[in-house]
């Protein structure tokens, strides 16, 4: 039996219609080339790096494993709908994730640029410098006292 041409012309243009949608509706959160779209998934700690002055930057991060062990375990999930999961977070580290990124219960984040805005369940916003390298994710942090520039700059590594 043959297929009418019309019948063909109507299943191209139905196809190529629902491929239209389909691209439109592909957010920019899900293009893994943006930063949006990199923090898409599951990372873990693994290098805590300072800088001090004009001193060379030194990674501590087997010193803060020394003082906060949990932190090995604890691993951070950015889901491609805007939410943050913590994972593995022991009692002993949930004031130090605290202290760094706010309750990861119910908390959002966004991405624009080299900023990361974490909105933690009580609505209280953490905002980090970010950055990314192949499967690495920096967050970084300046602050001056006394006239002397620390950088610090945690990585994480995704899973």
């Amino acid at each position: 039996m043959r297929v009418s041409s019309t019948i063909r012309k109507f299943t191209l243009l139905l196809t190529l219609s629902s491929l239209s949608l389909a691209v439109m509706n592909c957010s920019k959160k899900d293009d893994p080339s943006t930063s949006e779209g990199q923090i898409v998934g599951t990372w873990k700690m693994t290098n805590y790096f300072v800088k001090e002055g004009n001193d060379p930057e030194i990674d501590q991060y087997a010193l803060f494993l020394l003082f906060l062990p949990c932190v090995k375990d604890l691993s951070l999930t950015f889901n491609s709908n805007g939410t943050l999961t913590g994972n593995n977070i022991t009692t002993d580290c949930a004031d130090v994730i605290e202290s760094l990124i706010g309750d990861t219960k119910n908390a959002k984040y966004a991405v624009a640029g080299d900023q990361l805005t974490i909105t933690d369940s009580n609505k209280v916003q953490t905002v980090i410098k970010v950055s990314f390298s192949g499967k690495q994710m920096s967050w970084i942090d300046t602050s001056t006292t006394g006239g002397v520039t620390t950088t610090e700059r945690l990585v994480f590594t995704k899973q």
